[in-house]
């Protein structure tokens, strides 16, 4: 079986904490790379790991801008400092008008648009994408390659579980997801469109997952107390995102 990760390019959830960076995640077997969410601040942190120019795509959950701010960011790098002449990026129609809004970018940007139940091959790396229940559309995803799955969840509210990903004689359990876990007990709202940590774990629970990794942290608000409301509820192992940090389906 081939190796597949996901390394933490930052999870701050809806803005950066001091020093953090939002949502970003490098999703890699052993011969391609995935940018799977460019929220402020991932540029950055993904040159800690490689180049711009290796990176095989861009994959965009949606429009939100703690997921796709750095997008015209990496335009101008890539454009006018790197000569890169072409760059794969799937992502919802909102990506691609809130992205053009700075300027018309196809000269550079090889859009193509997904949605939900839509299927991707990148390098060795199937995709799968969902869409969440999430006030604009947003699509989760499902990495396979060499035997190995990771989900990542991106934002969403209980209208949506990981059983659309996970249950399907096709889709076996995840070996690893990486899930929103935004709110905690103190904080949790049906009426707000995140989750919180414990409901992630149930989820993970259900459809069996291998890992969980619980992402998208707000500022203000302790990570240990999420890993340990998911620890609480989770069967497997359980880890809370930090920028740097790899995880191994």
């Amino acid at each position: 079986m081939s190796e597949l990760s996901v390394t933490v390019l930052g999870c701050s959830g809806s803005y950066a904490a001091a020093g953090e960076s939002c949502s970003g995640y490098l999703v890699r077997s052993e011969t391609t790379a995935l940018w799977v969410d460019c929220g402020p601040g991932t540029f950055a942190n993904l040159q800690s790991h490689m180049r711009l120019q290796a990176v095989d795509a861009l994959l965009v959950s949606h429009h939100h801008p703690d997921h796709c701010a750095e997008l015209p960011v990496i335009y101008n790098a890539a454009k006018y400092y790197m000569g890169m002449e072409h760059i794969r990026v799937l992502a919802t129609e909102g990506v691609r008008e809130v992205t053009d809004a700075y300027g018309e970018s196809s000269d550079l940007f090889g859009w193509e648009m997904v949605k939900d139940s839509s299927q991707a091959r990148v390098g060795d790396i199937d995709v799968l994408f969902s869409r969440t229940d999430h006030p604009v559309e947003t699509l989760a995803m499902r990495f396979e390659s060499g035997g190995k799955s990771i989900v990542y969840t991106s934002d969403t509210g209980r209208g949506w579980a990981l059983a659309a990903l996970s249950r399907d004689v096709n889709r076996p359990a995840p070996d690893l997801v990486v899930g929103e876990g935004t709110l905690l007990a103190a904080t949790d709202d049906p009426g707000i469109p995140h989750v919180s940590a414990a409901w992630l774990a149930a989820d993970a629970n259900d459809v069996g997952a291998g890992q969980l990794v619980v992402t998208h942290v707000p500022p203000g608000s302790d990570p240990a107390d999420h890993l340990t409301e998911a620890g609480e509820v989770f069967q497997g192992d359980v880890a809370v995102a930090r920028t740097g940090a790899t995880f191994y389906a």
